[in-house]
């Protein structure tokens, strides 16, 4: 193997992989399919290895070709991402991405303001459920609660805070609610495998006893306690700023009870290499100012 590393080769290579055609290689790339078969051969020539087994007009990967197809994926990926950042995309599409709860609270009833403040993007919003491998396949900007990652800027947002909600319907049923009277509660639960039992956090923090015979209903996400609140089944926990819109709506209301933080920081995060972007820059610092201003 020399060192003069044939790029457009490997170019071409990664177009053939993709495709798993040759013809459909050459008519992405526009040149001729003589053209992609004299470029697989000079990269196999270079690997001293057989990167494609053909059979009756058609191509396969073999074990060398599909080890140089996985490596050479993010490389590419991270060239697309640079030359996004210098080239404007005629599309203007920004995909923001966070967990379920943030996502369907907090982004998609931002998504109004966003668009009316930055009419020239179009926002693509979507969710996730636990914390991710942040990639460029699956969003330009996250919010996560993740501290770090290479290639990735990350910048705090927030501490989270849980506060307690109930519903105007259960508040009317149970005027006097405070520490001392939890044992007559129905408090709601949220277990996360990563984050524990909300409410356990909250007696920990607080440094207040639960009795033996506390009532309490347990849910395997926040977003399904919260529905619980909602309709007047018990005291939830949550993010002030993700049912900021409920208590607006007139669903839930924030009680005067000690709050708890758990010790998590909701960040944004985007590629470093797409800081000259400025599709990713004005949605960041439109996201980072209005977070800000929901902060109570």
């Amino acid at each position: 193997m020399n060192n003069n590393i044939p790029l457009r080769a490997l170019q071409v290579f990664e177009s053939c992989a993709r495709l798993e055609s040759c013809s459909l290689a050459a008519n992405e790339l526009c040149i001729t399919q003589s053209a992609v078969s004299q470029q697989i051969k000079l990269l196999e020539d270079y690997f001293l290895e057989k990167l494609f087994h053909r059979n009756a007009g058609k191509i396969t990967l073999t074990e060398s070709g599909l080890e140089l197809r996985q490596r050479l994926a993010p490389v590419f990926y991270d060239l697309n991402s640079v030359c996004a950042s210098l080239v404007p995309d005629m599309s203007n599409e920004v995909r923001v991405h966070s967990y379920n709860s943030l996502a369907a609270r907090w982004l998609v009833p931002k998504m109004a303001k966003l668009r009316a403040e930055h009419p020239e993007f179009n926002i693509n919003v979507g969710m996730f459920q636990d914390d991710v491998e942040m990639s460029d396949m699956l969003a330009d900007i996250f919010i996560i609660t993740r501290e770090c990652q290479d290639g990735y800027t990350i910048i705090p947002l927030v501490e989270e805070k849980l506060v307690a909600y109930c519903s105007p319907k259960y508040l009317e049923k149970h005027p006097n609610i405070s520490s001392e009277t939890f044992h007559e509660q129905t408090l709601l639960y949220s277990k996360h495998k990563d984050y524990g039992v909300d409410w356990e956090g909250w007696f920990r923090f607080n440094k207040v006893a639960v009795g033996p015979l506390q009532r309490k209903i347990v849910f395997n996400h926040n977003m399904l306690a919260v529905q619980a609140a909602i309709f007047g089944q018990g005291i939830v926990l949550g993010l002030e700023q993700t049912l900021q819109i409920e208590v607006d709506s007139g669903n839930l209301v924030k009680l005067e009870l000690p709050h708890c933080f758990t010790g998590w920081t909701y960040s944004i995060a985007f590629k470093s290499s797409r800081k000259r972007d400025a599709r990713i820059t004005k949605i960041v610092d439109w996201i980072i100012a209005e977070y800000a201003s929901s902060v109570s």
